[in-house]
């Protein structure tokens, strides 16, 4: 089973209303299935955002399992195909001239091209509450899981506080771990 076929066949999982739309917006108006997870970092190849998806929902699941939580199988697809459908129509592709063996050569790279610069988790959020609704753990779970890399939340203020009281939040703790393992443990070097 393709990857495409495997991701639409859990986002088939998810029971609420709109997600029909959602799953059309993923399959027609997005390019989910080809964008790279990132420009130079991890998975940072065609597909790579598809593929960095369904190794946090493999990784969440486990993590789940392993702590006898009673997290519904919906929350857990919403939570990992979702949290990075910010990344969704947001890279291009671009040229840069680097070196290799003492020669400059021009080389095709992927380039930044936010469309709605709203931020990281919260773009997620929004994508995501324009087609289904979303409980407020899935919410705290998607706009927090970068964590310790979102800005601010090393100070007080502003981030600092909203962030420490969502980590309290088991899925949110969960949903990072399995986000920073699937992308510095299971796609490093790929």
């Amino acid at each position: 089973m393709s990857e495409r076929d495997l991701i639409m066949k859990f986002w088939d999982g998810v029971n609420r209303a709109g997600i029909d739309n959602l799953k059309s917006w993923i399959c027609t108006k997005s390019d989910f299935f080809t964008a790279p997870c990132s420009t130079e970092f991890h998975l940072a190849v065609p597909g790579g955002l598809a593929r960095h998806s369904l190794n946090v929902l493999e990784l969440l699941t486990a993590k789940i399992e392993y702590y006898g939580m009673k997290t519904p199988y919906e929350t857990q697809i919403i939570c990992a195909l979702g949290h990075d459908l910010c990344k969704a129509n947001f890279y291009v592709k671009g040229k840069k001239n680097i070196k290799e063996n003492g020669h400059w050569r021009e080389k095709e790279i992927f380039i930044v091209k936010d469309q709605f610069p709203m931020g990281h988790g919260e773009k997620s959020v929004s994508i995501l509450q324009d087609f289904i609704s979303l409980t407020p753990d899935e919410k705290l779970a998607i706009r927090w899981h970068m964590c310790a890399f979102d800005a601010g939340i090393h100070f007080n203020y502003p981030n600092g506080f909203p962030f420490r009281e969502a980590s309290k939040n088991p899925l949110v703790v969960l949903l990072f771990t399995a986000d920073y393992e699937a992308s510095q443990i299971v796609e490093a070097g790929l």
